[in-house]
């Protein structure tokens, strides 16, 4: 499947390009220095350590083309870089739980026209987009860690046009990547409403075997220089699970002066044995960013946690955690890095 939309869209985007219709290379360069400290370190491994590491940079081309009915044909391609270690992978390694972590980050075709939008192929998910999404504003590598969510999957996914300020959006996904299960597992439902600088959503996963099921809902608010964003999620647990149904709490502000914009960023994790309860415990994180350029900027973050899950060994290849995942340590990172997009 995934060949076929790598192909699908390729085809798609040389088409359009033909037709001179819009086609357009894009690519941005995140990168920050680090200085991280834990309590506790696995076996192995330093407390203490100070060196580079990548913030989700990535290179794309997209292409879109009108047609005369009104309706507009789309595809898009986006690789990973990771600027550590000068290599087309995802630096969080969480794409290697689905595929291969040197996968595309993105491969879709789509159209969209006054009945609203179909998507087909690796994209953004639903779920993430409605809930995790209004939390997730931060210019390092820790932003968006704290959330049930899974970010990007192979998915057929339709929105519905905004009526009134309400949207809907349903999505078939696939979580697991075969599994013993069928290719299209899980489904997503969100509704939003969207007027004036305030945004609502609800969302619901229904994964097919139960195990991953989703509740989430979130909240943000634009008023002048200030952005505040609220979410809870919960998790479904299975049956017999210790300390079942975890939920998580998330707070954020930013206030804009000038060129600068501060953030803060609260979460708090149910502790669970769910397996699918990827954060817990207690994170908290600061930042500034500064626009030197429309697109060139630069960002000072402090992250910390108190149960291990985002801090990474120094030159980790996989998904490798500093004080082993969910262990209960005291972990923080200062952070200075730049972002240039094109």
């Amino acid at each position: 499947m995934k060949k076929t939309l790598i192909t699908s869209g390729l085809m798609c985007i040389t088409a359009m390009a033909m037709a001179e219709s819009s086609a357009d290379l894009y690519g941005s360069i995140r990168t920050q220095i680090e200085n991280v400290q834990v309590d506790q370190a696995k076996a192995g491994e330093d407390k203490s350590y100070s060196g580079i590491r990548d913030a989700y940079s990535r290179f794309g081309i997209k292409a879109s083309h009108l047609l005369k009915n009104g309706i507009t044909l789309n595809a898009k391609i986006e690789i990973p870089f990771n600027t550590q270690r000068l290599s087309m992978e995802d630096p969080s390694f969480f794409e290697g739980f689905y595929k291969d972590n040197r996968d595309p980050r993105l491969y879709q075709i789509g159209a969209s026209g006054d009945w609203g939008s179909v998507t087909i192929g690796k994209q953004w998910l639903a779920y993430y987009n409605n809930i995790a999404y209004p939390v997730d504003y931060f210019s390092s590598f820790y932003s968006g860690f704290a959330t049930h969510a899974t970010v990007r999957r192979e998915a057929m996914t339709y929105s519905s046009p905004s009526i009134n300020g309400f949207n809907a959006t349903l999505s078939m996904v696939d979580m697991t990547d075969g599994n013993n299960t069928s290719y299209l597992d899980t489904n997503q439902y969100a509704l939003s409403y969207a007027n004036n600088g305030f945004n609502v959503a609800l969302a619901y996963q229904d994964s097919i075997k139960g195990s991953a099921d989703i509740l989430g809902a979130s909240l943000s608010f634009t008023t002048g220089p200030w952005r505040f964003a609220t979410k809870l999620e919960q998790l479904n647990s299975p049956s017999g699970t210790a300390n079942p149904d975890p939920r998580i709490y998330n707070l954020y502000a930013s206030y804009q002066l000038n060129n600068y914009t501060f953030k803060a960023h609260y979460a708090k994790g149910d502790e669970s044995a769910d397996g699918s309860s990827f954060f817990q415990g207690n994170s908290y994180h600061l930042g500034v960013d500064y626009q030197y350029t429309k697109n060139f900027k630069v960002f000072l973050e402090y992250f910390f946690e108190d149960h291990g899950y985002a801090i990474y060994t120094p030159n980790t290849e996989t998904f490798d955690v500093l004080a082993g995942y969910h262990t209960q340590t005291d972990g923080s990172v200062f952070t200075i890095g730049a972002r240039y997009d094109f």
